[in-house]
């Protein structure tokens, strides 16, 4: 029988060919399927962007003929498309579906038997009202069957319109849910308004804008550009502000064409309607300049305020050493004092210094002598949270949790409803950039006393601004400890780091079986040697949690992604009995390690940095707790059994193996680093002092002494561009001169 050549077929998909399960994404959107003409025709074969189509579901198909050599002809899904139904059967089928929520089909007949044949028609045109008085049915879910009849059809024909430009049909679908069916003439007249959406970055807003023809001068485009430069310069260089000069200069080469006085124009119109801060030859992001601002006052409030003298706190120490059996040294007994006399208190040291020792101390000797205070610990993120509970033996946080973030929305906790705390920690505090800073101390009131825990010389944090560093140099009360303990000297670890601090070369003890260094110059052996360290590892009684691997950078033959892909094969290779799932093109197997690498996921309890493990696949459930015939993949976090959509592990990686950077705050038993000429561009001080340092029993590094040393001798971190070490020295002259009113600080009233 000769096939049809048609363009067009409405239908239903029989099985799926490929994906078996038809578990499409908008990732993984291909697929291939045999199909069923409603007309009785023969079923074919059909294939492309199936996302979204689900099996047995009546729609219509757009595309044309293709004869493929192995397979032979098969219909190419240009697009598709969810037809209003005819009949009275396939409109109740459609009405006690999925897509219609708060009907089911009982409720659907119901409805059908009322306004017949054209009942979607009608509550299409009519809404809600249309369904009063039908039984069972109340005004919320008449709304509610109404909403989503609407927006099923609505979105529809807003794909049919936008989909020639280049757009997703999931970012259609959340274009309609921020804007309705407006959305198509917002796109059509400034399509760059989807980067203020953060829907899609300015490169492919910029390629609609060629597509719908919007001018390359265009206000619309100039300023965008000026947003995304601005935007990549600060968050992804760390920068608080940026200068014009440079600002103007690469928002001129992204827009080739445009002239630097159309540019600088724009620029001057943005300020004057405060999208951005100028301030000398300073360009702040509005958001940005009032952090720096608000956080920088705060904080020169909080660091001129003391206490009382303490006649009772010498003993108290003296008491506190003999209960504990130790001497606490000079610097630490400073530490306590200080606590006492003020508000505001930054504790730092390197390695072995006793950070642990004095914070513990600190908060024996305060509650002993306020045993009613509330105290509360927390760090930036969730592994150094529990790092900080299991030292201390109390409850701990990260400081989101503390804070009260709740998705989209501003913290519970704030300047109008303080934390309710006497004296609060935080540790790790290296990572807390200007944003978190800015929110922490916003909700700190006039009565909490708060102890900032960190190394200075660690990497600084991954978002804008250098925060504790800054602080510390506005002159923010301060004790760094330096005494390195003698327990800690016995640690080539310990003394490595702090001869890498210095700028000295390492020093190796081969005596001692806790810091190796293998040589070897060519990438894909040093790559190969990693993965054999961590199978000699396991064989020697560690387990894979105890093993982190850290990499400078992302990229190539040592970089995080294949490494943790070389491991995944190594450590947990294929099995029958093993069940995968893959995403985009990433296998996640069962007993993988897997790394959330970006955002915060509260719902679910699983933090930017947690580490869990792959333990099977299994159905996801609706916003109800109905269970859907959507697979996710069901992993464990810290006790914790999630199931994660398709959607969620954008935001995850293979755990095998992490960038430095993700790890600060975290410790494992054993260490592994790559050190190689490959990573010129991150060979850093900084990267090998904080990755060592994670290290508490065994470090190894794999690569050349050459590398190691350009590294060591590199201190030139990139410098960041901030204000806030200026603006509270500024605050500070002026409340010490009297010329800043106290009142506006609030009262002194912290405990001590």
């Amino acid at each position: 029988m000769e096939t049809p050549i048609f363009e067009t077929s409405t239908g239903h998909v029989v099985y799926f060919i490929h994906p078996r399960n038809g578990s499409l994404s908008e990732e993984n959107n291909f697929g291939i399927a045999r199909w069923q003409p409603e007309n009785g025709g023969e079923p074919f074969a059909i294939k492309g962007n199936l996302f979204g189509v689900n099996k047995g579901e009546r729609i219509a198909i757009h595309g044309n003929w293709e004869t493929h050599t192995k397979y032979g002809q098969q219909f190419a899904v240009e697009h598709w498309e969810r037809p209003l139904p005819k009949t009275k059967d396939q409109i109740v089928s459609f009405l006690s579906s999925r897509f219609v929520k708060g009907c089911g089909k009982k409720t659907a007949e119901l409805i059908v038997q009322k306004l017949g044949d054209q009942t979607l028609e009608r509550i299409m045109h009519e809404g809600a009202i249309c369904l009063t008085g039908i039984k069972g049915i109340g005004a919320k879910s008449a709304i509610k069957i109404a909403d989503s009849i609407k927006s099923n059809f609505e979105v529809q024909q807003i794909m049919m319109t936008l989909l020639p430009y280049g757009i997703s049909t999931d970012t259609v679908t959340k274009m309609y849910k921020q804007w309705g069916k407006e959305c198509v003439d917002i796109v059509r007249r400034n399509p760059y308004k989807l980067t203020e959406i953060r829907l899609i970055g300015f490169l492919k807003a910029d390629e609609i804008a060629m597509a719908i023809g919007i001018s390359i001068d265009s206000p619309y485009r100039l300023n965008a550009a000026l947003q995304h430069v601005l935007g990549e310069m600060c968050y992804g260089g760390g920068h608080c502000f940026v200068f014009e000069r440079d600002l103007i200069e690469r928002t001129k080469e992204l827009l080739r064409g445009v002239s630097e006085q159309d540019i600088e124009i724009e620029l001057q119109l943005m300020a004057a309607h405060e999208q951005v801060i100028w301030e000398d030859n300073k360009i702040y992001l509005k958001p940005l300049y009032v952090y720096e601002n608000k956080l920088a006052h705060k904080l020169a409030c909080m660091a001129t305020r003391s206490g009382e003298a303490m006649p009772f706190l010498e003993p108290m120490i003296r008491e506190y050493q003999l209960q504990q059996g130790i001497v606490l040294a000079e610097k630490q007994r400073e530490a306590v004092r200080e606590m006492f006399r003020k508000q505001l208190l930054i504790i730092t040291g390197n390695p072995g210094t006793g950070k642990t020792t004095v914070v513990k101390a600190m908060i024996d000797i305060y509650k002993k002598h306020h045993p009613e205070a509330s105290i509360g610990l927390c760090a930036p993120t969730g592994r150094a949270a529990r790092k900080l509970g299991e030292l201390t033996g109390m409850d701990s946080e990260t400081i989101h949790t503390t804070l009260g973030f709740r998705p989209g929305e501003e913290p519970m906790y704030s300047e109008a409803l303080p934390l309710p705390f006497d004296l609060i920690c935080i540790d790790e505090v290296s990572m807390m950039d200007l944003q978190l800073s800015y929110y922490f101390f916003n909700a700190i009131s006039t009565k909490t006393k708060v102890i900032l825990i960190g190394d200075s010389d660690q990497l600084p944090s991954v978002g804008p601004g250098n925060v504790l560093r800054d602080v510390i140099a506005a002159g923010v009360p301060h004790v760094r400890l330096t005494e390195i303990f003698r327990q800690a000297q016995k640690s080539q670890i310990i003394t490595n780091a702090h001869r890498i601090n210095r700028g000295m070369d390492i020093v190796i003890d081969k005596n001692k079986d806790d810091f190796f260094f293998i040589e070897q110059s060519v990438p894909e052996r040093i790559g190969h040697l990693i993965v054999l360290s961590v199978l000699r590892f396991l064989d020697k009684g560690y387990k894979l949690e105890d093993i982190l691997v850290l990499s400078p950078m992302k990229k190539g033959v040592i970089g995080t992604e294949e490494l943790n892909n070389a491991l995944q094969e190594a450590v947990n290779p294929p099995s029958d009995e093993k069940v995968e799932f893959k995403v985009r093109n990433q296998i996640y197997r069962q007993g993988d390690k897997i790394l959330r690498l970006k955002r915060n996921d509260y719902k679910n309890k699983v933090l930017n940095g947690d580490v869990g493990t792959v333990v099977g696949i299994g159905f996801l459930r609706d916003s109800e707790g109905i269970e859907t015939d959507e697979q996710g993949l069901i992993c464990e976090f810290y006790g914790n059994k999630v199931t994660l959509s398709r959607e969620d592990l954008n935001h995850f990686g293979l755990g095998y193996v992490a960038t430095i950077h993700k790890t600060i705050g975290c410790e494992a038993p054993v260490v592994i680093m790559p050190v190689s000429t490959a990573h010129y561009a991150m060979l850093l001080r900084e990267n090998f002092y904080t990755g060592l340092t994670r290290a508490k029993r065994v470090s190894a590094m794999i690569g050349t002494r050459k590398a190691l040393s350009i590294a060591i001798r590199n201190n030139k971190m990139a410098q960041r561009s901030t204000g806030l070490k200026e603006r509270i020295e500024q605050y500070m002259r002026k409340m010490n001169k009297g010329t800043f009113k106290q009142e506006s600080c609030g009262l002194l009233k912290f405990l001590v």
